[in-house]
């Protein structure tokens, strides 16, 4: 009896670790932050950039999306500049209004980021049928270690209190069959080359004919440059010279009064 009940655990502990290893995926970095110096990627909704950059969910469907945090290492206090040591967060419910069924995780594992480097935090899980379909305020509460002590902030909104992650939750099935769908009027939209040095191209092909604004954001939702192009049903392609630009991450914006596609651009 002794055996068989060891052997029962020895097997039920190599499916649970056989499991884990088959449904565990990695915390993906955004090393791009190193080069733009901005602390979150993806960038947060402002309303001078209003995208809802975290992809979205839908109940019962797995659901993975990592958010990088770059740590500076400096923080500004009452008016000084004091040295950042790390940013930690908690193990557990450090992020609020998350849906019901979703959970986070760390890379590293102990949630402790020290200054100057990629700390990723990952979003996972399934929605359950719990929740409704909604827009979900997420704030990830930090602990910032300095030589003066710990200062707790609520990020993003901490940053920035117009800034907020928004995750967008809808109806079981509509995620699948978002993705096959045209982005606006476009069946294709790209820009080539990306990253680039200075000029790329636009590729797209619209539905329709019309005056489009092509416009570029920085990472923190600043119009950098903006101008006009006409656009015929069918293909275009016209370039963006953005020479002028510092060297970091970019949201490249083509509209009209009624739709937008957006694109991200690396400028090297």
């Amino acid at each position: 009896m002794k055996k068989l009940v060891l052997l029962f655990s020895v097997t039920g502990l190599l499916l649970l670790l056989t499991g884990a290893t088959a449904v565990a995926q990695p915390c993906e970095r955004d090393s791009n932050l190193l080069k733009t110096r901005q602390l979150l990627s993806p960038a947060p909704y402002s309303p001078d950039s209003p995208f809802y950059n975290l992809k979205v969910a839908c109940i019962n469907e797995p659901y993975n999306q990592s958010v990088t945090v770059l740590v500076p290492d400096t923080f500004t206090y009452l008016g000084f500049k004091v040295p950042i040591q790390s940013v930690s967060i908690p193990l557990t419910n450090a992020i609020s209004n998350l849906p019901v069924g979703m959970v986070y995780s760390c890379d590293p594992p102990n949630c402790t980021f020290n200054a100057l480097t990629l700390g990723c935090i990952r979003l996972h899980g399934t929605p359950s049928p719990a929740n409704k379909p909604d827009t979900f305020d997420l704030g990830i509460s930090v602990r910032v270690r300095t030589l003066l002590g710990e200062v707790p902030l609520v990020l993003p909104r901490d940053i920035n209190p117009a800034y907020h992650y928004y995750l967008i939750l809808r109806p079981q099935g509509q995620c699948q069959s978002s993705t096959s769908e045209p982005d606006g009027p476009f069946s294709v939209l790209r820009l080539m080359p990306n990253p680039t040095s200075g000029q790329t191209y636009v590729e797209a092909i619209s539905t329709r004919s019309g005056i489009f604004w092509v416009e570029v954001f920085d990472i923190y939702g600043q119009l950098a440059q903006r101008q006009q192009t006409l656009l015929v049903e069918g293909e275009n392609r016209f370039s963006v010279d953005v020479s002028a630009l510092p060297a970091g991450a970019y949201f490249v914006v083509l509209r009209d009064e009624n739709t937008h596609a957006v694109r991200r651009l690396i400028r090297m």
